[in-house]
């Protein structure tokens, strides 16, 4: 049986927009070496 609960872990408010770090996490995730292309790539080259 499973159950879900939809509930953060810890309340994390940021103070405001920090456009420099959403640009670095966007980087990590979706840019030239983020985690989406590098699976992408472990996927397609076997």
């Amino acid at each position: 049986m499973f159950s879900h609960i939809k509930d953060l872990q810890f309340e994390a408010k940021p103070d405001g927009p920090d456009a420099a770090f959403a640009r670095r996490l966007q980087e990590i995730l979706g840019g030239k070496w983020g985690e989406m292309t590098v699976a992408n790539q472990y996927l397609y080259q076997g």
